[in-house]
């Protein structure tokens, strides 16, 4: 469904992303309202990928979520191996939520992210920010630490989410990340995160959302 204006839009970083690559793509998804399934023009394998990987976020939300329980998979080893060894990695202690959605307006600046996983680290006063990766490429090929995703999830988190949980949790210092496959269980990426990193993500932000409502043409 188009958007009647850009002002509408709640930004996420799958948006701005596409914005920096394709203005033109931008245009279509999120003003006209085109949109083609990410499974279209795949093979056969990749489509089977991406559905293993859906099925095991959901799978992690049910274990960290006590409201769901837990679900054990008979059918399906790979998915129930990706479990335990999820389950080893992080185990379900002091969780904040899974699949956190969190939305921020200020002005021009609207976000949203969704959050895999959020933890609290009782000893070092912060949250720690959990993103499961499943495809098959190792995060050690990957460019994430100064990806857009890792910016803009700890920017908002530090920014919305850390006034949203200020009553229920003791925040003194800055979040981290940390992205985690469960295809290379002993491999994982953590992003430290400063003020500083903080207010110049903040001021590029703020610009890009600017740039993206002032533009005229696509």
């Amino acid at each position: 469904m188009p958007l009647s204006t850009l002002n509408d839009l709640y930004f996420s970083q799958s948006a701005l992303a596409i914005f920096n690559k394709c203005r033109r793509r931008f245009k279509y998804r999120y003003l006209d309202g085109l949109y083609w399934p990410a499974e279209w023009g795949m093979n056969e394998e990749v489509k089977k990928d991406l559905k293993q990987g859906k099925l095991f976020h959901l799978l992690a939300e049910r274990y960290y979520s006590e409201t769901m329980g837990e679900t054990v998979l008979n059918s399906n080893q790979l998915l129930q191996s990706w479990l335990n060894r999820l389950k080893s990695f992080a185990v379900a202690k002091n969780v904040v939520s899974a699949e956190q959605e969190l939305r921020f307006q200020k002005n021009n600046l609207k976000l949203l992210a969704k959050y895999d996983l959020l933890k609290y680290d009782y000893e070092g006063k912060k949250f720690i920010i959990f993103d499961w990766k499943t495809d098959k490429k190792s995060l050690t090929e990957k460019d994430i630490e100064k990806s857009m995703q890792s910016r803009f999830y700890l920017f908002l988190l530090f920014e919305a989410g850390y006034k949203y949980f200020l009553n229920r949790y003791e925040l003194k210092n800055m979040p981290i990340l940390i992205y985690w496959n469960p295809r290379y269980p002993k491999e994982k990426v953590k992003i430290e995160y400063s003020k500083d990193d903080f207010k110049k993500d903040k001021n590029y932000f703020e610009r890009l959302i600017n740039e993206i409502l002032n533009e005229n043409e696509f």
